[in-house]
C-alpha cells in the first residue's frame, strides 16, 4: 500500500531513512490529526492492522476521498476510470522524440498548448472558458482544465462519490503534489495541470482497493485538530506533522494548504502534543527547523531530532542563472516517549 496521491511534505522517504529507531513498538489506537496523504497511517497499519485508527485533516476535500474510498469504492473506481479512459485516448502536451539518440521530451503536434485559442476564449480576472476551448481542441490540457472547471463551479449537483472521483483524477493528473486553492468566489482545487506524460493509466486500482480494507477500521474525521484530543490516552501513537513552520513572512514554506498559519498556531500544535503526551499516549511532532530554537525552547524536556532533507515535490528553488534546484532544508522530530 503506498500514498493514494503525491503531496507536498508527505513523509515516506522520512520514514524509510530516518523514523525507523524512533517509532513506537507497539500502540493499540493510532491517531493522525493532520493526514495529508497518509504515510504514516501507513506504516501503523502494516504494524498493527488490529489497532483503531482515528485519522482526521481539516481539509474537508481530501477527507472525502478517503471516505468515499472506504464507503463506496465500486462507485468511485466506475467514475476515475471513466475520467482516466478519457483522458488516456487524448493526446498529450509534449511527447518523446528519441531521434537524436536520447529521449527529448517536444511538443505534440496535436496535443501542445494552443496559445491563440485559448487567448480567444479569455474571460476577465484571468480566467478561461474551458468549455468552450474544449469544445474546439480536445487535448489532456484542455480536458483537464475543463474538468477542473467543472469541479469548481458545477459539483453542488453531484453526489459525494462523483466529487471525491473527479477530484482524486485531477489530483493524480495535477502538478507534482502542490495543493492550490482558488482566489475566487468559489475557492475549490485549483492547482494546474502536470507533464500528463501517462502512458496507460493515472492510478493503481489495487493501491485503492487496499485503502479501502484499511480504512475500515477508520474513525475518519474533518475537524480542528484541536477537537480529537478526545480519542487519545494511554496505548496511543499520535503522529503530527502539520503545515511546517515558517521563518517568517518574507521566508515562508511553500506547501500552503488553506489552514491557520503563524508561530501562534505552531504554539497550539505544541500544545496539542504535550497534552497527547501527558495523556499517556506515545507522540511524534514534525516541523521544519530553521535554527532559531523555536522548538527547543518550548519541548518540555523531550527528545527532539534532527535530519537534514531534500524537498523534491513542488516547486523548486530558482537560482540566478534561471535554473531550478529542489530546496535543502532540516527537520526536527521532537518525541513524547513513555
Amino acid at each position: 500500500m503506498t500514498p493514494l496521491f503525491m503531496w507536498a511534505g508527505g513523509k515516506t522517504k522520512l520514514i524509510d531513512n530516518h523514523y525507523g529507531p524512533f517509532l513506537p513498538e507497539r500502540f493499540d489506537k493510532y491517531h493522525e490529526p493532520f493526514f495529508g496523504g497518509g504515510a504514516m497511517f501507513i506504516w501503523a497499519y502494516k504494524q498493527n492492522p488490529n489497532a483503531s485508527f482515528y485519522i482526521n485533516d481539516i481539509n474537508h476535500d481530501i477527507v472525502k476521498v478517503y471516505q468515499t474510498i472506504k464507503n463506496d469504492v465500486s462507485n468511485f473506481i466506475n467514475i476515475v476510470d471513466d475520467y482516466e479512459a478519457k483522458y488516456i485516448s487524448l493526446d498529450p502536451p509534449k511527447m518523446r522524440d528519441k531521434s537524436s539518440g536520447k529521449t527529448v521530451w517536444v511538443d505534440h503536434p496535436t496535443g501542445k498548448k494552443y496559445a491563440d485559442l485559448e487567448t480567444k476564449h479569455k474571460l476577465p480576472k484571468n480566467k478561461y472558458d474551458w468549455h468552450k476551448i474544449y469544445a474546439e481542441k480536445q487535448t489532456r490540457r484542455t480536458f483537464f482544465f475543463k474538468t477542473r472547471q467543472t469541479y469548481q463551479q458545477d459539483y453542488k449537483k453531484w453526489s459525494k462519490t462523483e466529487e471525491a472521483a473527479c477530484l482524486y483524477f485531477l489530483m493524480k493528473t495535477a502538478f507534482n503534489g502542490v495543493w492550490q486553492l482558488g482566489k475566487d468566489e468559489y475557492g475549490r482545487f485549483n492547482t494546474p495541470c502536470g507533464l500528463m506524460r501517462h502512458d496507460n493509466n493515472i492510478y493503481d486500482k489495487q493501491n485503492v482497493m487496499q485503502w479501502h480494507r484499511a480504512l475500515q477500521n477508520c474513525k475518519i474525521t474533518s475537524h480542528d485538530f484541536e477537537d480529537t484530543i478526545s480519542d487519545i490516552g494511554h496505548g496511543s501513537y499520535v503522529f503530527l506533522d502539520p503545515p511546517y513552520r515558517s521563518a517568517s513572512d518574507a521566508e515562508r514554506t511553500f506547501a500552503d494548504y488553506g489552514t491557520e498559519l503563524g508561530d501562534e498556531f505552531q504554539q497550539k500544535v505544541l500544545d496539542f502534543f504535550h497534552e497527547s503526551w501527558n495523556n499517556g499516549a506515545y507522540s511524534l511532532l514534525s516541523n521544519r527547523d530553521w535554527g532559531d530554537n523555536f522548538f527547543e525552547d518550548r519541548n518540555k524536556g523531550c527528545k527532539i531530532e534532527y535530519f537534514d532533507v531534500t524537498y523534491t515535490v513542488g516547486r523548486k528553488k530558482k537560482q540566478e542563472d534561471d535554473t531550478h534546484t529542489a530546496t535543502k532544508a532540516r527537520e526536527i522530530l521532537m518525541i513524547g516517549e513513555r
